[in-house]
């Protein structure tokens, strides 16, 4: 199944039982939008106002040790965060 290999690169663990169950409801309601009638409907560019969204750039400068109490979880003054790289072995 090719959506299994993109889903492998991906590095996205699937649960095959409710994977297929969980794709046809999404497809079923992409047909559903499918069937409006936006004939009616400007087109719009931007959703939201970004007007005043600008902030000046300020330097913050802090201590290593402040940063490092900062974190949750922390060895030998390094930050320990969760792994974000694995291998599957199967």
């Amino acid at each position: 199944m090719e959506i299994k290999k993109i889903a492998q690169l991906a590095y996205l663990l699937v649960d095959e039982k409710n994977f297929e169950k969980d794709l046809s409801a999404i497809l079923s309601y992409v047909d559903k939008l499918k069937e409006l009638d936006t004939s009616q409907v400007e087109e719009t560019a931007y959703l939201f106002s970004f007007s005043d969204t600008l902030r000046e750039d300020v330097e913050e400068r802090k201590e290593t040790k402040d940063v490092v109490d900062l974190m949750p979880k922390t060895q030998n003054n390094y930050l320990e965060v969760q792994e974000v790289f694995f291998e599957e072995n199967e």
